[in-house]
C-alpha cells in the first residue's frame, strides 16, 4: 500500500490484534485515523495521525456521539472499518440465548450502528468506503463457534445490500473474511476449529488483513463494491 491517502478513517474495535494492525497500516499512508473501543488503554498510542475515542458499539448513543465528535473535528469521513467481536465458543446445546445475543449485538449490530452513523455524511459527500471484518466462518462455520459464524454470514449479506443501496452515491461497501490469523484469539479458538490450517501452510498475520483493508479503502479499489475478500491463505487439502 503506497498511496498517501490524506483521508479520515474510523476503526471500531481497534484494541484487538486486527484493529491495531489496520490502524498502523492506515496511519502509515498519511491518513488521519480515529481508533475506538470500550477501553482506551487497549487502543494504539495516540499521536499526530492517530486519535483515540471511547466508544461502546453496543450503545447506539455512544456510537452516534462519537461520530458527531469525529465529524466536528475532521469535517469529513472517508472510510469506516468495523472490527468488533467477542468470543462465543461452545457446543450448540450448551450456548444460552445471552451468549448468542452478546455476539450478535457486538459483531453484527456493532457494525450496523457505526455504518448507520457514517452513511448520511458519506451520502452528502457523495463518496466513502466501508469495510466490515467478517470471517471465514461465514461460509465454513466451525461447529464450536456458530454465533460468530452466523454474525459473519449476516455481515457478508449486509455488505452486499448496502453496496447496492448506496453505490449511486459513490459509496463502496466491502467485507474481508480472515481465516486463521496469528493472535491470542486464534489460541482461544484452536481447540474448536477443525479448519485452522491453510493452503499456504499456516495462519496469516494481522498485517495481512490490514493490507487488504488498506487496498479496499484506497483508490486502487475504486470499482470494487459488494465483495467479500477472503484473507485466509486458501483452504488446506484434506489429504495434506
Amino acid at each position: 500500500m503506497t498511496e498517501s491517502l490524506q483521508r479520515v478513517f474510523w476503526i471500531t474495535g481497534a484494541g484487538g490484534a486486527l484493529g491495531r494492525a489496520i490502524a498502523e497500516v492506515l496511519a502509515a499512508t498519511g491518513a488521519q485515523v480515529i481508533v475506538s473501543g470500550r477501553n482506551l488503554d487497549t487502543l494504539p498510542e495516540e499521536r499526530d495521525q492517530l486519535h483515540r475515542v471511547n466508544v461502546d458499539v453496543t450503545d447506539p448513543d455512544s456510537v452516534r456521539s462519537a461520530f458527531d465528535s469525529i465529524l466536528k473535528t475532521h469535517k469529513r469521513i472517508d472510510g469506516l472499518v468495523t472490527c468488533t467481536t467477542i468470543p462465543g465458543f461452545g457446543d450448540f446445546l450448551a450456548l444460552k440465548d445471552e451468549d448468542w445475543i452478546a455476539v450478535l449485538d457486538t459483531k453484527l449490530l456493532g457494525s450496523i450502528r457505526p455504518a448507520r452513523a457514517v452513511l448520511p455524511a458519506m451520502i452528502e459527500q457523495r463518496s466513502g468506503s466501508i469495510v466490515m471484518i467478517s470471517g471465514r466462518g461465514g461460509t465454513v462455520p466451525p461447529p464450536q463457534h456458530l454465533p460468530g459464524a452466523c454474525a459473519n454470514a449476516a455481515l457478508n449479506l449486509l455488505t452486499q445490500g448496502l453496496a447496492t443501496q448506496y453505490g449511486s452515491y459513490g459509496i463502496r461497501v466491502n467485507a474481508i473474511a480472515p481465516g486463521p490469523i496469528a493472535s491470542p484469539r486464534l489460541d482461544l479458538m484452536a481447540k474448536g476449529v477443525a479448519n485452522a490450517r491453510s493452503a499456504l501452510g499456516g495462519p496469516g498475520t494481522p498485517e495481512d488483513v490490514a493490507q487488504a483493508v488498506a487496498f479496499l479503502l484506497s483508490p486502487s479499489a475504486a470499482h470494487i463494491t459488494g465483495s467479500c475478500l477472503p484473507v485466509d491463505g486458501g483452504r488446506a487439502s484434506e489429504t495434506r
